[in-house]
């Protein structure tokens, strides 16, 4: 059965790492795998990435704030409130991506990136079934 504390504490270590990792290139202005290290054209790079998430500047601060928080009370500190907001990560994802074909497309070398997947859409669908295959060979029918 995959209703199982393994399976719920799996799926909570990959949301977790996930905000932790979204957190180093999106949550921290100063930190030192921020975009804005990466990329070149600082103000034509957040107005597309605003446009592509159909958000505004302050809805974007906003959507930073409740994951560093989530970040921040939860993954990285265990803080005193006693009920876990779990963000929504759609956001988060489109950011990635996006900042993924910026870099591949306008910023990298030729040869630089030499082994990462061009199209992350692909790649995604490829580990979502290997993920999915491997869910169902270690949660397969009988148990």
């Amino acid at each position: 059965m995959k209703d199982t504390e393994f399976w719920r504490t799996v799926n909570g270590n990959f949301l977790d790492l996930c905000v932790l990792e979204w957190c180093k290139l999106f949550g921290d202005k100063r930190g030192e795998h921020c975009w804005r290290l990466v990329v070149s054209d600082l103000n034509g790079f957040e107005t597309g990435l605003l446009g592509h998430l159909k958000l505004s500047a302050t809805e974007f601060e906003e959507y930073v704030e409740e994951i560093r928080r989530y970040r921040d009370g939860f993954v990285a500190h265990l803080d005193s409130d006693k009920v876990i907001n779990i963000p929504k990560l759609n956001v988060a994802k489109a950011c990635v991506w996006y900042y993924h074909a910026h870099v591949m497309n306008a910023e990298a070398q030729a040869g630089g990136l030499e082994g990462l997947p061009r199209d992350i859409a692909h790649y995604h669908q490829e580990c979502e079934r290997e993920g999915n295959h491997a869910y169902g060979v270690a949660g397969g029918a009988g148990e």
